[in-house]
This record gives C-alpha cells, sequence and structure tokens, in this order.
C-alpha cells in the first residue's frame, strides 16, 4: 500500500509577533526569517555575500526591532542597573550607551545588551535573544528596590556602512551630525518619535532609531529607504561575515550561561574593585583567581567556501584528535579570501597560529587559530 506523503508544516501562530517593520521587510525581498525574542527576525535579502558587500561600501539599514527593549524606571533604577552588571557605570550620564552583560549568581552570563541611559533613573537594556525581561522582572522582587521593569513600545531600525553618516546627516538636516559614539537623545522624524543612538551590531559605522510607535514603522522605513537611494543603500538583514570579522559576539550562538565574561574576552566589562555589590562578584572574583580552562578565539579554516553558517555546534580537535571545544559560527570571508570563524576551546590551545582539526558534517578541516578581530568595528562617521 503506497502512502501519501504530507508536506511539512510548522503552525507558528499569533504568539510570535510580527515587527513594526513587517511588511516593509515583506515588500523589499525578505526570503528568510528566524524567530529572536518571540518576534520574526529578517535572515536574508540578496544573500549574504552580496549584502556584505552594500555593508562594507555604501550604506545598509534592516530590521532590528527583534532586540526587544527593556526598560527599567523608578527612584531606584540607577542602583537596580548597578546590581544586575559588573560594569562600573559610575560615570554612566545621561544620553551614553554602555556595552554590558548580565551576569547571574554563578558568575554565568544571563546575556549581553547595550544599555541606554535616557534620564537620571530611566533606562533601556536592549539584550540579544534569551529572557532578560523575566530574569529582571524576578531579580526585582526581591531586590528592595523600587523600579518598575517592562517593554516598551520601542523598535531600532538599524542604518550600519561608511555612509550610514551621510544619510543621517540627509535625514535629520545635520541635527546629529555632533552625536558621538555610543552617544544618545531623544529626537523625531517627520513627527515620528524616537531615540538615535551611535550604536549598532554591525562591525561598520552604525545608528540605530529607536522608534516609539509601532504603527509608524512602515512609514518611518519608507522614508529611510528613499533617503538612502542617493547613497546605494540597500536593505539586509544581520550580517553574519562582517560580525565575525568584527569579533562581534552572539549569545545563544557563540556562548552562554555556562559561560563567563572573561572566557568571551569580556574582561573589560568586569570591574571587581568597585564597593558595590552586584550580582555573581564573589563567583566572578574566584574565576579570576583561579584562571579560565577555556577561551573564545577566531579560526581559519581551510578548504571550499564555507557559505551556510552552521546549524549546530562543530567539534574542535587537536592534531592528536583530542577533542578540546567547538566552533559556532563560520563564513567565508570576501576581502580575507578565506573561511574565518568563531569557536571557545581549552585555553592551552589558543596561542595564534595554533594547528586545529574542525569536523563538519562532511569532512575534518584544517584550521589555525587567530586573534580576535580581523577588522575592529568602524567608529568614524566619515562626514568629510
Amino acid at each position: 500500500m503506497n502512502e501519501t506523503k504530507l508536506p511539512l508544516l510548522i503552525g507558528i501562530g499569533s504568539r510570535i509577533r510580527k515587527s513594526p517593520y513587517f511588511d516593509s521587510t515583506i515588500k523589499y525581498g525578505a526570503t528568510g526569517f528566524t524567530i529572536y525574542n518571540r518576534m520574526y527576525l529578517p535572515t536574508a535579502f540578496s544573500g549574504p555575500i552580496n549584502e556584505y558587500t552594500s555593508l562594507v561600501n555604501d550604506v545598509t539599514f534592516g530590521d532590528f526591532a527583534a532586540e526587544r527593549q527593556v526598560e527599567v524606571s523608578g527612584p531606584d533604577a540607577y542602583n537596580f542597573i548597578r546590581y544586575i552588571n559588573p560594569r562600573n557605570l559610575s560615570k554612566c550620564e545621561i544620553g551614553d550607551c554602555k556595552y554590558i552583560v548580565l551576569t547571574d549568581q554563578n558568575g554565568g552570563i544571563i546575556n549581553d545588551a547595550c544599555l541606554l541611559r535616557l534620564e537620571p533613573n530611566k533606562f533601556w537594556i536592549s539584550p540579544g535573544d534569551g529572557d532578560v525581561l523575566l530574569w529582571l522582572q524576578g531579580i526585582a522582587i526581591n531586590s528592595g528596590m523600587d523600579v518598575d521593569i517592562h517593554e516598551p513600545d520601542v523598535s531600532p531600525l538599524q542604518i550600519s556602512g561608511p555612509k550610514a553618516g551621510k544619510l543621517i546627516r540627509k535625514l535629520f538636516n545635520g541635527a546629529h551630525d555632533d552625536l558621538g559614539y555610543y552617544k544618545a537623545r531623544e529626537t523625531s522624524l517627520n513627527k515620528i518619535p524616537m531615540v538615535i543612538a551611535r550604536t549598532g551590531w554591525s562591525g561598520e559605522l552604525s545608528y540605530e532609531l529607536y522608534l516609539q510607535n509601532r504603527k509608524k514603522g512602515d512609514e518611518l522605513f519608507e522614508i529611510v529607504h528613499e533617503a538612502a537611494k542617493e547613497f546605494n543603500g540597500a536593505v539586509i538583514a544581520p550580517n553574519t561575515i562582517r560580525t565575525i570579522e568584527g569579533g562581534l559576539l552572539s549569545y545563544q550562538s557563540d556562548f552562554g550561561r555556562e559561560h563567563n565574561p572573561f572566557t568571551i574576552g569580556l574582561d573589560r566589562l568586569v570591574d571587581l574593585n568597585q564597593d558595590i555589590d552586584f550580582i555573581g562578584k564573589e563567583a566572578l572574583k574566584k574565576i579570576k583567581a583561579e584562571g579560565i580552562s577555556e577561551k573564545l578565539v577566531g579560526v581559519e579554516i581551510d578548504g571550499d567556501p564555507i557559505e551556510k553558517v552552521p546549524e549546530n555546534f562543530w567539534p574542535v580537535f587537536d592534531v592528536n584528535n583530542k577533542k578540546i571545544g567547538r566552533l559556532s559560527r563560520c563564513f567565508f570571508s570576501p576581502r580575507l579570501k578565506k573561511n574565518i570563524g568563531l569557536a571557545i576551546i581549552d585555553i592551552n590551545y589558543t596561542e595564534p597560529e595554533t594547528v586545529l582539526i574542525i569536523e563538519s558534517p562532511k569532512a575534518h578541516l584544517n584550521a589555525q587559530v587567530h586573534a580576535l578581530p580581523w577588522f575592529p568595528a568602524e567608529k568614524s562617521t566619515n562626514l568629510d
């Protein structure tokens, strides 16, 4: 008896949210989506190589609304923010943005995030994929601090590339030419309220427009799209190639709660000498004193161009076939003309040029350790 094979159907429904820019991303050619913070996030338009070319040469923009903001406000908001992360924020002023990690009681990373201080006791936390909102609400319950923690109506649209500064100048008539790196301020565009920040996850010069009225998403997208034509603008998704080149990490892809800031090279975000307490302080002191057993490194991989991000971690071995770690993301870099990736491996194998063997689904690939980053994040506005 012949069985009829039915097509594979994956039902999602209303529990997965559409961003304010969703219809615009469909209109302008999105060919794939993932789910990130319970929201659709575009993963492809013209393809990673074409999008990379636009990103490093011209200007790009895209839907980053899946970076769902967590707002912390109230009389004790500043003290609460200092309690939930190990970075010293004693000099964090209004209008400052700071890269932070949120740690648990064992020093493990709950998430990494961009922190925006908008008022003395009003902050936005822009995290990676995860449950930061629930984590912070849970911490607040027994903290004894008077804070309100919720998800506001805020949806980032990211503008990136060497010509990003010129596009921002055109959109806002030069009003934000003086906006410094990792600074933010409130503004509007065609009466659409937003916060503009010199932040982003791209490796290139970036700005984020934090839209504050989701009903205006498609209108904002169209305004940016029209203005970007002068600069050969392109709509793109988050670009794996450029973020690997820049050593920009992705929570749950490159690292997780089982890792600590020292393991992934974020020592600079930990100040153990602060005279305040924060979650994980004693655990992080112990980790630093005892030393780490593994570390995140860059790797250069031999073989044919890798043109698809691994769906699972690839095991990493030494030359004697001893398993020493795992590779997370990798891809072919057009300007380096080689495969590059990120791996967390045994600390004894992390010196540059150390030879490794990586087990892909198709073959064992020779590789070697490379210092991060290959190309640092661009900070110049290039307005001249």
